[in-house]
C-alpha cells in the first residue's frame, strides 16, 4: 500500500511539508492544534527554481505536469489556493495513524479515480513480483458520518481512507477499522471541537516497524528503471550544471540495488520528527530515519551506501544553493544502528531551498516521471 495515494502526497509532503514548516507548525498530534499552511508561495518559488532556473520540467513537460495534477482533481496552489495540515498520532509507534488534510477546491471524484487507478497498479506490481497474488478491493463506507473510500493495505492490517468535509479533503492512514483520529479531526474541521488558541512549543512524532518478509522482498525488487534514462536526462536538461557527473545506467542501477539489498535486511526501521519553536517564532525541525541492522558491520556498510547515494545525487542537476541545502543531511553509524539525520532551521528560505532540492532529485527519477504518463 506504500504507493497507494502517495504519488500526490509525496509532492506535498516532500515538496511542501519539508519546505513550509517555518510557522505555523503543519504537523501536530492533536487535531485541535492543527493550522493550515498555504502552498501558493512555495508553488511559485518551485516553479521559478525548477522551470525558469533549472529547466528541470522539460523532461516531462510543464503542461503535462499541470494537466496531470488537474486530471487528478488537484487545483493550482498559486492560482486557486491550496493549503495543508497533518495530524499524526504517535502511539502505538508500530501503527500508522495519520491524517493529511488539503484545504481547497479538490475535485473528489477525479482524485478518487486517480487513487483507484494507482491502487490497481500497485497490486499489479505486487503480482508481478509474486508478493501478493490476490488483489484487494477498495470499498465505500461511512466514516465520521461522511461518505468515504477505503483502501485496505496489501500486507498489513491498515487502511488508507479518503473523504471530504466541505472544503477539506482528508487522506488518512489508520489501523484497519480504527477511525477515532479521523472522527476527531472531522469534529474540529466542522467546528464541533474548538481549535486551541496556540500551538505547542514542541511537537514530536515517531513510528517504528519490523519489516515483514513480503515487504523485504518488495524493497529488494523495487523497480530500477534506469535503462536509457540517465543519458536522456543528461541530454534533455538545457540548463544542466554538471552533465558529465551523471553515472551510467549500469552504475546508477548497481548503486541503488546494493542499497535496496541492505534495506531489505533491516531488523527494524523507525523515523522521528521533532519540531521546536525557536526564538524567532518559527519551527525548526529534526528528522531522523533510524535503521537497526543485523550487526555493526551491516550498519557501517549501510552508512557507506547512503553516503555514496548522497554523493551520486550531488553530481546531478543541483545548484550551489541545493548543495548547501544538502548539507542538512548527515549519515552516521553507531553499533548496529545507522541514522540518516536532517536538520532544518526555522527560516522560510532554508526550508524552501530544501524543498527545491527534494523536487530537483524527484524530477530526475524515472519512477516519479512515470506518474505523469496518461
Amino acid at each position: 500500500m506504500k504507493r497507494v495515494l502517495l504519488p500526490l502526497v509525496v509532492c506535498f509532503l516532500l515538496g511542501g511539508l519539508a519546505g513550509v514548516w517555518a510557522d505555523p507548525c503543519a504537523i501536530v498530534n492533536d487535531p485541535t492544534h492543527l493550522r493550515f499552511v498555504e502552498l501558493g508561495g512555495l508553488s511559485k518559488f518551485l516553479e521559478d527554481e525548477l522551470h525558469a532556473q533549472k529547466g528541470l520540467t522539460e523532461i516531462i513537460g510543464r503542461e503535462v505536469i499541470d494537466r496531470r495534477f488537474r486530471k487528478a482533481g488537484i487545483p493550482d496552489p498559486a492560482k486557486d489556493g491550496l493549503a495543508y495540515a497533518i495530524v499524526a498520532r504517535e502511539m502505538p509507534v508500530d501503527e500508522l495513524n495519520v491524517c493529511f488534510i488539503l484545504k481547497g477546491r479538490v475535485d473528489l471524484p477525479k482524485f478518487q479515480a486517480f487513487a483507484d487507478e494507482r491502487y490497481q497498479k500497485y497490486f499489479a506490481t505486487l503480482a508481478k513480483q509474486r508478493i501478493a497474488t490476490r488483489p484487494k478491493t477498495p470499498r465505500n463506507a461511512k466514516v465520521a458520518g461522511k461518505a468515504a473510500r477505503i483502501y485496505p493495505y496489501a500486507l498489513r492490517p491498515s487502511e488508507a481512507v479518503l473523504l471530504q468535509v466541505g472544503q477539506y479533503t482528508i487522506i488518512a492512514t489508520v489501523p484497519a477499522g480504527d477511525y477515532h483520529l479521523i472522527e476527531r479531526t472531522v469534529a474540529v474541521l466542522e467546528g464541533q471541537l474548538p481549535m486551541a488558541k496556540d500551538q505547542p512549543e514542541k511537537v514530536t512524532y515517531m513510528a517504528s516497524f519490523v519489516p515483514l518478509a513480503e515487504e523485504r522482498e518488495e524493497i529488494r525488487t523495487f523497480e530500477n528503471k534506469y535503462e536509457g534514462f540517465v543519458g536522456k536526462t543528461r541530454s534533455t536538461f538545457k540548463k544542466a550544471f554538471r552533465p558529465a557527473a551523471y553515472m551510467s545506467d549500469q552504475e546508477a542501477a548497481r548503486l541503488e540495488q546494493n542499497l535496496k539489498d541492505s534495506l531489505s535486511r533491516l531488523q527494524k526501521f523507525s523515523y522521528e520528527i521533532g519540531a521546536v519553536r525557536d526564538g524567532n517564532g518559527g519551527y525548526a525541525y529534526d528528522i531522523n530515519l533510524i535503521f537497526r541492522c543485523k550487526d555493526a558491520a551491516a550498519a557501517t556498510a549501510l552508512q557507506e551506501q547512503l553516503l555514496a547515494w548522497l554523493a551520486a545525487n550531488a553530481g546531478k542537476n543541483l545548484s550551489e544553493q541545493d548543495l548547501v541545502a544538502m548539507q542538512a543531511n548527515k549519515v552516521t553509524a553507531n553499533g548496529d544502528t545507522c541514522m540518516y539525520n536532517i536538520k532544518l532551521g526555522s527560516s522560510q528560505e532554508e526550508q524552501w531551498q530544501f524543498s527545491s532540492l527534494l523536487m530537483t532529485l524527484m524530477l530526475q527519477d524515472r519512477r516519479f516521471n512515470n506518474l505523469f504518463k496518461s
